[in-house]
């Protein structure tokens, strides 16, 4: 999601990925810890699913630049409306996940 607004830089993309806070009830935490190398792994898996394009300048400094291939495009775009609607219904699916571990307890 971090690239949807289109190519960053290696830096700038975990930057923003560190930058995110979560203030629609999901799970409360800053990704400030995050560190390079599980990026750097979660960034080839992508690059391999032909999710992301990398490029590389060839020259130093040597800057690695992101962007959402056009097959991810169009999963953003297509699971867009399901994570609005998921913002907009925080205190229903809360209420499910209770529901859900009273039922798991009383078993």
């Amino acid at each position: 999601m971090a690239l949807h607004n289109g190519p960053l830089q290696y830096t700038n993309l975990l930057n923003t990925i560190r930058a995110q806070d979560t203030d629609t009830g999901w799970p409360v935490r800053k990704h400030r810890r995050l560190q390079d190398s599980p990026l750097n792994r979660t960034l080839r898996r992508l690059e391999q699913g032909e999710l992301i394009r990398h490029s590389r300048e060839p020259a130093f400094p040597y800057r690695a630049t992101y962007e959402l291939s056009p097959a991810a495009r169009e999963l953003v775009a297509a699971v867009g409306p399901m994570v609005l609607w998921a913002e907009q219904h925080v205190d229903l699916l809360d209420r499910t996940k209770q529901r859900r571990r009273e039922e798991d307890r009383s078993r």
